[in-house]
């Protein structure tokens, strides 16, 4: 695979292979969501205010502390919602992905809602920006596509001495659900479409997370969704018990985490 990234600035990489193949991949994905430009009233209040840390999205948000005048990376930005909200809420915002249509439509999105977004069609591994660049790194189901290894390395790099990074990412951990996840995906269509993944990415294994964020002075990770994995069969009103029921079961029974979902990682330079 071959990308040509001569400055940060360059917003046409040139994607071929494996890269090229994950980017259609993406805008497919992507082109039906494009032109919704809105920002997400409640989503956003879940940033501005967390305070519900048995919702994932609330603990990175709290995780991620006070963004006033900070440098951020939106690492892996998709179609840039979460771009907007860090920007909402007083950051100076970097995001990047290989999508043109993500990328597209985040700089329409950023125009839309009046913030100011540096929107770049960049890989992950490696970025082009200069070492110690970023007091801080968001990113959202991204390390699992390009390599928890590969890309927490690049994001040690790009962080300013004491910066924090804070992901959420999808677990595999235990083979037999995986095993059963994949089973469904392809034979259970009664239960809705399922999120689409490619040939080049893999849920996270614990060993894996615990190799990569070593590097790091400090890191503290919080699992999730146990119960939570059988949303598709539990009214909505429902939800936020069972994610009350599987923050309580996964600090009473901290071995459940073999069985998790989800993660929430920050790391400190």
């Amino acid at each position: 695979m071959r990308l040509d990234v001569a400055t940060e600035d360059e917003a046409e990489p040139v994607l071929d292979g494996v890269l090229r193949e994950e980017a259609d991949f993406a805008n497919d994905d992507y082109r039906p969501f494009a032109d919704r430009l809105d920002v997400d009233v409640g989503m956003f209040r879940r940033y501005r205010l967390p305070q519900n840390l048995a919702d994932w999205r609330q603990m990175s948000a709290l995780l991620l502390g006070d963004l006033a005048g900070k440098h951020v990376l939106d690492f892996g930005c998709g179609l840039g919602e979460e771009a907007i909200y860090l920007a909402k809420l007083g950051a100076k915002v970097t995001a990047i992905d290989i999508s043109e249509v993500g990328i597209d439509s985040l700089r329409r999105r950023a125009a839309y809602n009046d913030v100011d977004v540096r929107a770049l069609q960049m890989r992950g591994d490696p970025t082009a920006f200069a070492n110690n660049t970023f007091d801080a790194v968001h990113g959202l189901g991204i390390l699992h596509h390009v390599g928890i290894d590969a890309g927490l390395a690049e994001i040690h790099r790009v962080l300013k001495p004491g910066g924090i990074a804070v992901f959420l990412e999808p677990m595999g951990n235990s083979p037999v659900i995986e095993s059963v996840k994949t089973w469904l995906m392809k034979n259970a269509r009664f239960l809705g479409e399922f999120d689409h993944v490619t040939d080049h990415e893999h849920n996270l294994t614990w060993q894996e997370v615990d190799t990569a964020t070593s590097r790091f002075s400090e890191a503290l990770v919080y699992p999730y969704h146990l119960l939570y994995r059988l949303k598709r069969l539990v009214p909505n009103s429902l939800l936020p018990t069972v994610r009350r029921i599987d923050a309580s079961a996964l600090m009473l029974v901290p071995s459940l985490r073999h069985f998790c979902g989800g993660i929430a990682i920050r790391v400190r330079k």
